[in-house]
């Protein structure tokens, strides 16, 4: 959800990331629709009742600890640019706010949500019904990293180095 070129981000109180902040989101309940799910989780976790999803982004992010598979998960990001409401904090999160791109790079935040937030900076929000395919695939031997490598990423992205502010 971005408002004025700020993200809306809330800080997870369950895992997986419990403790980072993310973009709100969860699971597809059964028989809903991925909008449905988007506008529900958003209202559940914020407060806040969404207008109008657009899909933006498709991440595949694959977790493997030793020989196992931890998760696997589809993240369906869209976004939501009018609502109405005001933000509530629900049981499911520790903390939410509005915050610029730019810092929003600089907090503590999960993988997922920083290659989002590199790719809007990057390219922008996508046009024309386009949609980012982001892939994130981390194991024991390279979750440092991989994580190093976004923040470089985001660094050279913003011109300049990135301390990261626990919140």
């Amino acid at each position: 959800m971005l408002q004025d070129s700020k993200i809306l981000l809330v800080k997870r109180r369950y895992p997986p990331s419990a403790g980072w902040w993310s973009v709100p989101g969860g699971h597809v309940e059964v028989g809903e629709t991925l909008e449905e799910a988007v506008l529900r989780e958003l209202h559940e976790e914020t407060g806040i009742v969404g207008i109008s999803p657009k899909l933006i982004a498709l991440t595949e992010y694959i977790s493997r600890r030793h020989d196992f598979i931890k998760y696997h998960y589809l993240i369906v990001d869209y976004l939501i640019t009018s609502f109405s409401g005001s933000l509530k904090r629900s049981d499911e999160v520790l903390d939410l706010g509005f915050f610029k791109l730019d810092d929003a790079l600089c907090m503590n935040i999960t993988l997922t949500t920083r290659k989002l937030i590199n790719y809007l900076l990057r390219n922008g929000v996508p046009k024309d019904n386009r949609v980012y395919i982001i892939k994130v695939v981390l194991d024991d031997s390279n979750r440092d990293a991989v994580a190093k490598e976004l923040i470089r990423e985001s660094a050279k992205i913003l011109g300049k180095e990135i301390k990261i502010i626990h919140r």
